[in-house]
Formats: structure tokens, sequence, C-alpha cells
């Protein structure tokens, strides 16, 4: 009898503490009350069913991907009677796919399925305990109208929207609006394991932001997401360049496997990653099994690691770990309890970044260990350059020394900024700036465009004749004749000096004593080669895709000109040496374009 009563406390005491939040007891929620629902519609511009069956006959499957939206946001306060269950977010995957299956028979089943996949009555009867525990959130209460930001979530390979609710209720909770939404395949409930099924699930964030913009009028963004949702997320972050924030909890992205078809696919691309990162990963003693590759290269947005020293991937999933917990034999109730608080931490640690990166709080930091050892890093990254294309505009509209105080902080640590840039479009924007009087900005554009393309003919003849219209001779005559060092049958540039009774230098006489370095036989490639002779007291250039051959001006010693006149020909041989003065290659660059081709090598004399 004493033994009976004896395990009948023990199972009462049991069941009492699985009827509390075995990790919400650690966490301290907002101010917020959470509610929650769930919302049907359709992605139409991509199809999820078949339109008709093998004998080409119209199926009734729904046209377009259906998704079910799990809807978290700040909310009402609600009435307890209100309360989910964590049971109720278990029953509502029961129409995650096919949105007729949401009676409540669905739900139920779904739920009962979900109990029934532990095995041993004791231990159904401790997640039934857990699973009717109320959770944070009130279903449908009614919203708050505020200008919340906005955070995806990503759940891992077929797994539900609710997965991680708990970090969806606690981020409510401190003022957001949380989306999310089951990860499935292409067109199955299954996901296929390539980087195509990332991009499915990318491709499905994206749904959901333009779905939320639709709706919400902030424009603050977030996304986070565990497992394969860690790699989705990353590959909807790199293209859609509004989001702030992005966090990867134990991500695919650090898996070896996975990493490695995703840096040999065309969506790599941490270089333009402007997205402010943190990965939550495991393995402290071991990280080479979790590389940061990805992030290691994302130097345009801050980014953050914290490891953990654990290696169980399913800890980083809420609802996943609490099920473990009640079904792992092997771990002692300590154990357990610093399993909690290790989620309680890590949400925590979610809560810090996008408070940081959507509310500007700065307050994401290293703080003490609750559970588990971990190492902590943050670095600053480097502010954005300005998109090539989009210098000219900004000119224009910001005025020179705007835009040339962001390009001297970008060469900084962007060494080859200037050569990115288009030195015609800076030239047609100083030839604009001219024409709105704005004189001293269109020369200083011109300038600029010099150190992009140093020397070129064009941009000092257009200087030599801003200069002129401001009556400073001096500098005029200097760029005139910059302007024909470079290109000496530049025959405006020609013209000026005459008219300003200046004496033109006689380029015609200029040239080089000793050809010989320069003769031989240049590649272009496996059919195509072109070849520098001397004959008849001519240097000519001749290739077997050309006509005929073109007669060259020697002019000076990495330069000749063509001088023929025809348009075809207008341009000039450039050529390259080695460490020892020798001509390796040459290049040819066109006399309107300024386009420079790629170095034709020169052919090694046979011994």
């Amino acid at each position: 009898m004493k033994y009976i009563l004896s395990l009948t406390l023990s199972l009462i005491c049991i069941i009492s503490i699985y009827a509390q939040s075995k990790i919400t007891k650690h966490l301290e929620f907002g101010k917020y009350s959470v509610g929650y629902k769930v919302i049907h519609t359709y992605d139409y511009s991509r199809s999820y069913f078949s339109k008709y069956d093998y004998y080409g006959n119209r199926t009734e499957y729904p046209i377009g991907r259906p998704i079910q939206i799990s809807l978290w946001y700040p909310s009402q306060r609600g009435k307890k009677s209100d309360a989910l269950l964590y049971q109720d977010y278990l029953g509502y995957t029961s129409s995650e796919i096919d949105f007729e299956k949401n009676t409540k028979k669905d739900r139920k089943a779904a739920i009962d399925a979900f109990i029934n996949s532990i095995d041993g009555k004791f231990k159904q009867e401790q997640l039934k305990e857990l699973l009717r525990s109320t959770t944070y959130a009130h279903f449908n209460g009614e919203e708050l109208s505020n200008k919340f930001p906005i955070i995806l979530y990503a759940p891992p390979m077929n797994t539900s929207a609710i997965d991680n609710s708990i970090i969806c209720e606690y981020l409510a909770s401190k003022g957001y609006v949380i989306l999310s939404t089951m990860s499935k395949g292409e067109y199955t409930q299954l996901h296929q394991r390539t980087i195509r099924s990332a991009s499915v699930q990318a491709e499905d964030l994206a749904f959901l932001l333009n779905y939320a913009q639709n709706n919400y009028a902030s424009d603050s963004i977030g996304v986070f997401g565990f497992s394969l949702g860690g790699l989705a997320n990353i590959i909807f972050a790199s293209k859609n360049k509004s989001v702030d924030a992005t966090i990867s909890l134990d991500g695919s992205i650090m898996s070896q496997g996975w990493l490695n078809d995703f840096r040999n696919s065309e969506l790599y691309h941490p270089e333009t990653f402007t997205s402010n990162l943190l990965f939550i990963a495991k393995n402290l003693k071991k990280p080479d099994q979790n590389p940061s590759t990805f992030l290691d290269s994302v130097k345009y947005a801050d980014k953050a690691l914290i490891r953990y020293d654990i290696e169980e991937h399913s800890y980083f999933s809420g609802l996943y770990l609490l099920f473990d917990m009640i079904d792992n034999e092997r771990l002692t109730n300590t154990q357990k309890e610093t399993n909690y608080k290790f989620y309680a931490e890590m949400t925590e640690y979610v809560g810090y970044f996008f408070d940081q990166y959507l509310k500007g709080k700065e307050n994401f930091k290293e703080y003490e260990h609750k559970s588990y050892d971990f190492s902590f890093s943050l670095e600053e990254g480097n502010r954005v350059p300005l998109a090539p294309n989009a210098v000219s505009q900004l000119i224009v509209d910001k005025g020179f020394n705007y835009v040339n105080t962001i390009i001297e902080s970008t060469l900084i640590y962007e060494k080859q900024y200037l050569k990115t840039l288009d030195w015609k479009s800076l030239v047609q924007t100083a030839k604009n700036l001219k024409s709105s009087f704005r004189m001293d900005e269109a020369i200083q554009t011109l300038l600029l465009a010099d150190r992009v393309f140093p020397s070129w003919y064009v941009v000092h003849n257009n200087l030599g004749k801003f200069y002129l219209e401001k009556n400073d001779i001096a500098s005029a005559e200097n760029h005139f004749h910059i302007a024909l060092e470079d290109n000496p049958k530049d025959a405006e540039s020609l013209s000026a000096l005459k008219q300003m009774g200046k004496q033109v230098p006689n380029y015609q006489n200029t040239s080089i004593e000793d050809i010989k370095p320069y003769l031989g036989r240049y590649v272009v490639d496996e059919q195509r080669h072109r070849e520098i002779y001397f004959k008849n007291g001519k240097v000519y250039l001749e290739s077997n895709y050309w006509d005929e051959p073109v007669a060259l001006w020697p002019y000076r010693a990495n330069l000749f000109l063509v001088e023929s006149d025809k348009p075809g020909y207008n341009m000039q041989i450039l050529f390259q040496f080695d460490e020892k003065g020798e001509v390796v290659s040459m290049s040819i660059r066109g006399l309107n374009s300024g386009r420079i081709s790629v170095p034709n090598q020169k052919e090694k004399l046979k011994q």
C-alpha cells in the first residue's frame, strides 16, 4: 500500500511538472499578449497539385501552391479560456496541405498520431499532459494596430510551421509579427535532399513576405530558420535585400554536405550578402563539423556566431526538445533541465539580435552562460558600396561631394572599387551637370572619371573644353595635351590648341627605336591568332580572321596606334611586360568605346 501511494504521488508530481512549460519558465516574456491565427491561401504563381490526371482529365485539385500561414502577433489581452494548448498547434497541422482537413475530427487525428508515435503508455500519458498545458498564445486574439517589425520563420525539412512556436510566441510578446508555413517539397509533402528544396522553401518565404507587406505597415524585416530552414532563409535573404536581420539555428548552411552543394550552386553569394547575420550552432569542441564558411565570407553585414557545447541537432526545436525529454531515458532530470535552459537562452539571443537590428536597441552582446558553455563573436561589417550603376544619378541628386565622400570611405576597404565604375556614364553625367550650370561639379565628375580610366583622351578632351569655358587657359591646355599624348589623332584637342594659339607638339615624329621585342605571334584562342611583323620600313598587325593587315605607328613603349582611318580599325594596341621588361602579351583598346580586350599571349620563340 505504501509503495502504491509513493508511485501515485510520483506520477502526480511528474504530471504537474509537465503541465507547466519546461522551457518558458526560464524566459521573461514581453509586455504584449500574443494572438495566433491560421490563414489559408494559395500562391497562384506556382503549381503544387497535378492539373490533369494520367488520361488528361481535369482533376479536382486546386490550382496553386497551398500555403497555410501560422501567424503570431501582439494582441489585446485575451481570456484564459481562449488560450491555446500545445495540442492545438499540433491539431492545425492536419490542414497544412489539404485545407479541407480542418475539422475537429481531423485535428484530433493529428494530435493522436503524434501521441501514438511514442512507445509506452506511461510516456504517452506524460506527453498528453504536456500537450494539454497552456501556451502564451490566444487563438484569433484581436490584433493591436502598430508598426510592429515583421519576422518570417523557416522550419526544418518536412516539418510544421509550429515546431518553434515557443520562439514565435516569445517574439510576438516583445512586439513582432511572425509568419511561418510548413516546410514541404515542390510538388509533394516531402522534400528532396537537394539545393532546389531549399530554394522552394525560400520561395515560400518570399510569398510570406509579400503577404505580410500587403497587410502590415512595417518595413523592418527579419527571418530565422532551423536546419534546412536555416539554409533556405540565407537563400531568401540573399535575393531579398530588404531583409534587415537573418538568423540560422544550426542551419544546413553549416552542414558539410549541404554546404558543399550550396557552394557549387549559383545561389552561393556571401560576398553580396547584406542582411545582418547570426549563426547559432552546436559542436563547440568540434567546429570543423559545422563550418561557418558562409558567415566568414560575409563582409557587408554585421555577423555573429554563437556556438554551444552540445551535439544534439533536435534541441534547436522547442516542440521536439520537449518531446525528446519525455522519451529520453538516458538523461537525468538535471541534464534535461540544462537542455530546457539552453533552449530558453537561445531564444533570448534570438530576441536580442532582432531587437538590435529591427528595433535599434543595441542589446545584442555576450551574456553570462545559463546552460552549456558557448563561444560568442560579433563582427561589424563594412558598408555596402554604392552600386556602380547608381553613382551617376546619385551625383545629380545628392551632389558630387556627397558621393565622393562615400567613394573615398569605400576605397579604404575596397581597393578596386573605382574599376567597377563606368567612365562613359560619368562623362555623360558631367555634361548634364554642365548644362545645369553646375560646372565645378561637372569638372570634379570628369576628374573622377580620370581616376576610373586614367589618361583616357575622351575624358581629358572634355576637361580641356570645360576649363576653357571657365577661362582657365592653363588647365585647359594641360588637359588637351594629356588627351593628345593618349591619342595623337584626337582632332578636337588638336583644333582647340590651335585656336588657343598654343604650340602643338609634333606627335607624328614620336616613335620607339627598337621594335624587335614586339614582333611575333600572339594567341587569341585555339582558332585565332594575331601577328606583328616588320616589312618595307613599316610595322604591321595582321590576324587570321581579318581581311587585311593594318599598319601600326609605334608611338611609345606600351602603345602602338593603328594608322588606318577606317572606322573598323579605330583602335590602339597596348602591350604588357614581365618583370624583366620583355613583352608577354598585347591587348586591343577601341578608341570609341575604351573597351580593352583580353590579353593575347605572345608565343615564345623556340630555342
